[in-house]
C-alpha cells in the first residue's frame, strides 16, 4: 500500500511540473549496485560481513534551479547481503537478497555548469519497498533451509540515506552514490541489519 501512494504521488508531481513548463529534464537510468548488510546478533561477535552485486533500472526527472536541482527518481533494483559466524564449532552462512522499487528523492548543485558537461554533487533520503525476497541459511556447506518471498525475517520496507557525484555530458549523466540504511530490516528481536550500497548509473535524458 505505501509503495503504490510513494509511486501515484511521484507521478502526479512528475505531471504537475511538466504541466507548469518548469525546467524540467527527464530520462531513464540503468547501472550496477555493491551491497552490504552489515549484521549484529546478541552473544555472537564475529560475524563476517560479506558483498553482493546487483543492478538497477528506471528513470528519473531533473527540476533545475539555476545552480540548484531537485531531481527525484524511481527504479528497480536488486541488491542484498552476505554474513557468516562461527557457533558452537559450526559454520553458519546467511545469504540473503532483496528486489526492491527505490524511490530517492535528491537535491544537487552544479559545480561546473557549462553547456555540454557539467559536475554535480547532491544528496537525499530514500525509501525502498521490498517486492520479492529470498534467504537461504547454510550450515558448514550444507543448505538448511531456504526461504522465497513472502518471509518475516526481514521488514518490508528500507529507509536510507545517498549522497554522491554526477557528471553530465550532452544527453548522458553519470552517478555515484552511497546510500546508507537508517532503519533496522531484521524482524528477528536479536538480530540487527542495515543495508549499506554504493550505486553506479548511467542515464540518458529524452527531453
Amino acid at each position: 500500500m505505501k509503495k503504490s501512494i510513494f509511486i501515484l504521488v511521484f507521478a502526479l508531481i512528475i505531471s504537475n511540473l511538466i504541466y507548469a513548463q518548469l525546467p524540467v529534464s527527464a530520462g531513464l537510468k540503468l547501472g550496477f549496485n555493491t551491497s552490504k548488510m552489515p549484521t549484529e546478533i546478541t552473544n555472537i561477535s564475529d560475524i563476517k560481513d560479506q558483498g553482493r552485486n546487483g543492478f538497477l533500472f528506471g528513470a528519473f526527472i531533473r527540476i533545475n534551479l539555476t545552480k540548484f536541482y531537485i531531481q527525484p527518481e524511481v527504479y528497480y533494483t536488486k541488491k542484498g547481503g552476505n554474513f557468516q559466524y562461527n557457533s558452537s564449532g559450526n559454520i553458519y552462512t546467511q545469504q540473503s537478497s532483496f528486489t526492491t522499487v527505490d524511490i530517492p528523492l535528491l537535491v544537487g548543485v552544479k559545480l561546473l555548469d557549462l553547456k555540454v558537461a557539467n559536475f554535480r554533487l547532491m544528496a537525499g533520503p530514500v525509501a525502498s519497498f521490498i517486492t520479492d525476497r529470498n534467504v537461504s541459511i547454510q550450515t558448514n556447506g550444507i543448505n538448511i533451509t531456504s526461504v522465497p518471498s513472502p518471509t518475516l525475517k526481514f521488514k518490508n520496507s528500507i529507509w536510507g540515506f545517498q549522497a554522491g557525484t554526477g557528471i553530465d555530458v550532452l544527453k548522458f549523466s553519470l552517478d555515484v552514490k552511497y546510500e546508507w540504511g537508517i532503519n533496522n530490516i531484521s524482524d528477528f528481536a536479536d538480530m540487527t541489519a542495515r543495508t549499506k550500497i554504493l550505486h553506479v548509473g548511467l542515464g540518458m535524458k529524452l527531453f
